[in-house]
């Protein structure tokens, strides 16, 4: 059965810095802080180069039995992979010229937490939640903290409640996307939350993080004294409804569709701006 284009296309990692620019740019909006565009180069840039570094790194048995398809069409496309990297890295070395020394060591430590889970023999996944609060803790501290330390602001409460909104937002997706993958898992000794969890327990999870993101969501909005900041809350109420679908099991379709939410602040910009 041919593999469909919107699958290969999620697999090339070209919608990674779709999101990481979407994430930016909400984030910028609702603490009013101007957006550097080196900063975007470099985010953006860095996300990519993690998820092809992923792919080119992290391939165990847990791969060649949950995913083969997908381990055979990047090794097809070396091309692509190594491309990409190369192109990430030119980037990033020439946004690094234009920023500020904080918002380099600051962003410098996040991409080496982000590295730990790519790193050759560092099983951060069999560590039970470490795999999902290493990715969601990396992409809301990234695209909360180092636009405020670019702009030259202090650190507040605003910025660190994004922060928690965030990660609560974020935190579901990788949770969930290790349900399809659970079987190769278990058989590489893998004890992700949804090896260890029934499918109604990791649900249950997923919802309850997203109604933690909810209410202190709600909160942020009272403290920026922005109630139009409130349309970013309905991104969280549409991931619910994602998640509130799959009542049986969480499907790759979900998957792609909880993935493409994390581009919500977009219309959150847009709306404030």
């Amino acid at each position: 059965m041919p593999v469909p284009f919107w699958r290969k296309l999620f697999w090339s990692g070209l919608h990674i810095p779709l999101l990481a620019v979407a994430l930016l740019a909400g984030n910028a909006a609702l603490l009013q802080v101007a957006l550097s565009k080196p900063l975007i180069v470099l985010e953006v840039s860095g996300a990519w180069m993690v998820y092809l570094l992923d792919r080119s790194l992290g391939v165990g048995l847990e791969d060649r039995i949950n995913r083969p398809e997908r381990m055979r069409w990047w090794r097809a496309h070396r091309t692509l992979r190594r491309g990409g990297l190369a192109l990430g890295a030119l980037l990033a070395g020439g946004a690094t010229l234009h920023l500020r020394p904080v918002t380099l060591m600051t962003g410098a430590g996040l991409g080496l937490i982000g590295l730990l889970y790519v790193l050759p023999g560092v099983r951060l996944k069999r560590w039970g939640l470490s795999k999902p609060l290493l990715i969601a803790g990396a992409w809301s501290l990234g695209s909360t903290l180092l636009p405020v330390l670019e702009a030259g602001r202090t650190p507040g409460a605003a910025l660190w409640l994004l922060a928690g909104y965030r990660l609560l937002w974020l935190l579901p997706n990788p949770l969930l996307a290790d349900w399809p993958d659970r079987v190769g898992d278990r058989a590489a000794g893998v004890r992700t939350p949804a090896v260890r969890w029934s499918y109604g327990t990791l649900r249950r999870v997923a919802l309850g993080l997203l109604l933690g993101a909810l209410s202190l969501g709600l909160v942020l909005v009272v403290r920026l004294n922005r109630p139009v900041a409130a349309v970013d809350l309905l991104g969280v109420l549409l991931a619910g409804m994602v998640i509130g679908a799959a009542r049986r099991a969480i499907a790759d379709e979900h998957l792609v569709l909880l993935d493409l939410l994390v581009a919500w602040p977009a219309v959150t910009a847009w709306v404030l701006g």
